[in-house]
């Protein structure tokens, strides 16, 4: 049965091609028997794909791929024919023939959307059909733009929406459904009574008009908006009021502009994200300044022109000499910590202090070595304190 369902659609392509057709065409148009077998075959495909479609989405998309091609090449006959048209004796037979073959294959798929509309609505339209489609989404789209330039909403706005709308129709392949999202969204803004910028962001929010131009265009509303508020918790407000406005909006449809991205509520959401993660850090940044200036104010720490790595090895050099005492290591390191700080380093951890005096490298020993040495040649120099001298 599944052949004798399908078969038929390649043998409709072969007699109809111009070249048989033109050959047997009287015997097409005096004979009722072709509307005939085609009524019956296409009453035969209906509980065929109804069945089909309960057994394997898959090998239904496959069928109707193959309907959708074979209206497509017939469509490609009837125009390629009309340069030949006033040729041939029987040119209005020929024509009334496709014609009728592709409005019955139209019906068809028509059928078939309506056991699976998601199916057949994921499909391109067909070429006999997406040109009727599209005239009349022109049509409309030039209402929409006498509407908009005679509004008040941002002209950048106005213009995106517009630009938008014609690259969905220009579309070399336009399914059912971005057909009817376009629709969609014409009727929408039609519908409303005036059009406000405020409004129409809104009624696109809800729309899913997800095309990179409105991403960039809320964006950037966003960072003017930012701009204008030097405080960074008035800056933190806007980025919740904006995130309060689209939770505020319940999508009106599941269709968007491009399936294949993510929604333009996601995108947004993600944004707005990094943008509050980004400002937080800054918060807190400035929080700690403040807090690093305030006990800088308070505390009175002496400065030493020694690195961290130095200083903390010196302070082992004393512990080690009896100068310092070793009985309570971590509390002497956090005294000094606390009390002292470096030409880099303006609160120096005591842990790290610590764990440097024991963690030294060469070059560092070196440097405290030739200090030490310093020390030794100002002693001998000022208080005669020489080896053999009084």
């Amino acid at each position: 049965m599944s052949n004798n369902s399908v078969n038929w659609l390649y043998v409709l392509e072969e007699d109809l091609h111009p070249n048989v057709l033109t050959a047997n065409v009287v015997q097409f148009s005096e004979s009722s028997d072709y509307s005939i077998s085609l009524k019956t075959h296409t009453q035969t495909f209906r509980p065929y794909f109804v069945n089909l479609v309960g057994r394997s989405s898959q090998e239904a998309k496959i069928i109707l791929i193959q309907l959708i091609n074979v209206s497509n090449a017939i469509h490609h006959y009837l125009v390629g024919m009309n340069g030949v048209w006033n040729e041939h004796l029987l040119s209005n037979q020929m024509r009334q023939l496709y014609c009728q073959t592709l409005m019955q294959l139209e019906m068809l798929l028509e059928f078939c959307g309506k056991f699976d509309e998601l199916l057949v609505a994921t499909l391109p339209l067909t070429t006999y059909s997406i040109s009727d489609t599209r005239i009349q989404l022109r049509y409309k789209l030039n209402e929409l733009s006498d509407k908009i330039s005679k509004s008040e909403i941002d002209a950048h706005l106005g213009a995106l929406i517009l630009s938008g709308l014609k690259q969905l129709i220009r579309r070399q392949e336009l399914t059912k459904s971005e057909a009817e999202y376009a629709n969609l969204i014409v009727d929408r803004l039609e519908e409303l009574s005036r059009l406000s910028t405020f409004e129409v962001e809104n009624l696109l929010y809800q729309y899913d008009f997800n095309t990179p131009e409105f991403f960039n265009y809320c964006a950037k509303g966003c960072d003017n908006l930012l701009l204008d508020r030097p405080s960074l918790h008035a800056q933190f407000e806007i980025l919740i009021r904006l995130e309060d406005r689209m939770n505020g909006l319940p999508p009106r449809t599941k269709a968007r502009w491009t399936s294949k991205d993510e929604s333009i509520r996601e995108q947004l959401r993600i944004f707005l994200k990094e943008k509050k993660a980004y400002l937080q850090q800054r918060i807190e940044l400035r929080r700690a300044e403040i807090e690093d200036q305030r006990l800088s104010e308070e505390a009175d720490r002496t400065l030493i022109n020694l690195p961290v790595t130095q200083f903390g090895l010196f302070l082992r050099l004393f512990m080690e000499k009896g100068i310092i005492p070793k009985e309570d290591v971590g509390k002497t390191f956090a005294y000094y910590a606390q009390h002292f700080r470096t030409p880099k380093t303006p609160f120096i951890s005591a842990e790290s202090l610590q764990k440097k005096s024991t963690n030294v490298e060469y070059a560092t020993a070196n440097k405290i070595k030739g200090h030490l040495i310093g020390m030794v040649n100002w002693l001998n120099e000022h208080y005669s304190a020489q080896r053999g001298k009084n």
